[in-house]
């Protein structure tokens, strides 16, 4: 099959995330979609955002 990308900007970026985890799909995070970690804090880069969204796929996984 063709590969599928789940992709949220703003207040769906997190879920949406989540979702792609979850269901084992591609996502992308960064700056240019989102600029809040999963729990509201503003983002200090574009890793933070990054390293927020490893620990989502982690949690989702496990």
């Amino acid at each position: 099959g063709r590969p599928v990308l789940l992709h949220g900007e703003d207040g769906g970026a997190w879920p949406v995330a989540a979702l792609a985890f979850r269901l084992g799909l591609a996502t992308r995070i960064g700056a240019e979609d989102v600029t809040v970690l999963p729990d509201g804090r503003p983002a200090r880069s574009n890793a933070e955002l990054v390293a927020a969204a490893v620990r989502l796929r982690r949690s989702s996984t496990a």
